[in-house]
């Protein structure tokens, strides 16, 4: 899951499982935050979990702007 070119800094990612926050301890998680540039952020984040049959993983960005 990517976020790009937002300002400000501050930004909320989540994983959800099936519509609910998924546990961190489920899977194994990596985050990246970078600069891009005049001002700018990206955000990348991957959970390495296998789901099961008709588990549903997506994720959620709040930001301010």
């Amino acid at each position: 899951c990517s976020a790009y070119e937002f300002y400000p800094r501050d930004i909320r990612l989540t994983w959800l499982r099936n519509g609910q926050v998924f546990p961190h301890n489920s899977g194994k998680l990596m985050q990246e935050e970078l600069p891009s540039g005049a001002w700018r952020y990206q955000f990348h984040s991957h959970l390495e979990h296998t789901p099961a049959v008709g588990e549903s993983i997506s994720c959620q960005v709040e930001h301010p702007s």
